[in-house]
């Protein structure tokens, strides 16, 4: 095949599915984590959406946002039980993945040429953390998938562009809150930006932020008739808690802590206190939103107590997120196409954000920059896990396009 302007495209996707075909056949896990396990089986098995198993009594939950859930149970129906159910749910997580990769290109196109947008594609297409997250039973490709067709009708709706299909964005917007609770601010962040670009753009930003509660409200509901709060996720405190503990870590502590494995629990006499108030808990309807306020007070105390430690910790998590983390436990952390791809995408993309503000003038600019910057330093506040690199890699690889420009244009298109 020639490889022309026309069909560059064409080969960056076929190159992309095929090499992460290859990476979910010699990397996928055979089965489910621990958390989905739980959530799958006792959805299943009781027809109810529980994490938590107390004295017998199952205990509705909003531990994990419910949209993966139902990912995994569909793949499982479509099944139909004639093989692993797994293996489609890596299949599917492929093609999003795929798809994923033309829409960055159409995210990049809004800035770039076609040739550099094809370069931003094919990084994309060919980054080794995106490719193995389709070899882990995670929401981060859906993740990814959701959040490019979200910015993409932001950028349009910045720019002012006629066609908008309101449904459909309302839809993706329903999708992402589903997807990951800190989504919330992403969203708001988003709107009000629209309207300091566009005073007029209020009632459009009404118009959605009515129909999205609409849509999310039996759920709400669900959760406010379970735990007498409204909410979506209902993880905040343990989050807070297990990034903001005496040990440390920017990974934060790898033990769910349910209560049903107390045999796992890490074997720390500083977590004593803790653990006797989590045992001291009763099984009723408020029992995850009881727990959680236990590991948020922790948290807050951890984190009042030695203000300076865990604002060390806070700055660590931020360098580690945007770079990588020098003291990770995770297995293979330190892999060669983990390491080398990640510090070098993330130093393009730091000379890229210079470099983009001094070439362009550009509102959408500032946005991009200001969703990115937002994701580091809320996440940040919890904990930072490898594949949490993935909401931001999007915004990594698209400012480095900017460096990568440079460069060409400097030591090279010259020769």
């Amino acid at each position: 095949m020639i490889i022309t302007k026309k069909n560059t495209l064409k080969l960056i996707l076929c190159t992309s599915f095929v090499l992460k075909i290859l990476v979910v056949f010699f990397f996928h896990g055979r089965g489910l984590s621990n958390e989905w396990s739980i959530l799958l089986n006792n959805f299943e098995n009781f027809n109810i959406y529980s994490y938590y198993n107390i004295e017998g009594q199952n205990i509705p939950s909003s531990y994990m946002p419910p949209l993966y859930l139902i990912f995994l149970y569909i793949n499982k129906i479509l099944s139909f039980d004639l093989f692993n159910f797994i293996y489609l749910a890596y299949f599917t997580q492929v093609i999003l993945s795929t798809l994923s990769v033309l829409f960055f290109f159409r995210f990049c196109s809004y800035f770039f040429d076609e040739k550099l947008s094809n370069v931003g594609a094919a990084v994309f297409a060919l980054f080794p953390l995106i490719a193995f997250s389709n070899a882990i039973i995670s929401s981060a490709s859906i993740q990814v998938f959701f959040y490019l067709l979200f910015f993409n009708y932001l950028i349009e709706i910045i720019i002012d562009k006629k066609k908008i299909n309101n449904f459909l964005f309302v839809g993706i917007i329903t999708c992402c809150l589903f997807l990951r609770g800190e989504f919330l601010i992403v969203l708001f962040l988003s709107l009000l930006f629209v309207i300091l670009c566009n005073r007029k753009k209020i009632k459009f930003v009404m118009i959605v932020l009515f129909s999205t509660f609409i849509i999310i409200s039996p759920y709400l509901i669900r959760n406010y008739i379970n735990t007498d709060s409204v909410h979506i996720v209902n993880v905040t405190g343990y989050a807070l808690w297990k990034g903001n503990n005496h040990l440390g870590r920017v990974e934060g502590v790898h033990d769910p802590l349910h209560p049903n494995h107390k045999e796992t629990w890490p074997k720390e006499d500083q977590f004593n206190n803790l653990y006797d108030k989590l045992n001291n808990l009763q099984a009723s309807k408020r029992y995850e939103k009881d727990r959680d306020q236990i590991f948020l007070d922790e948290g807050l105390k951890n984190i009042l107590e030695d203000k300076k430690k865990y604002f060390l910790l806070y700055v660590k998590k931020i360098i580690s997120y945007f770079f990588i983390d020098q003291n990770s436990s995770i297995i293979n952390y330190y892999n060669f196409f983990h390491i080398i791809p990640n510090l070098t995408i993330a130093i393009l993309a730091v000379s890229g954000i210079f470099l983009s503000f001094f070439k362009k003038k550009d509102g959408k600019l500032l946005y991009i920059l200001m969703i990115m910057s937002s994701l580091i330093l809320l996440i940040s506040i919890f904990y930072i896990l490898p594949r949490y690199k993935i909401s931001i890699l999007n915004f990594q690889i698209f400012f480095s396009l900017f460096s990568l420009d440079y460069i060409y244009k400097k030591f090279i298109k010259k020769k």
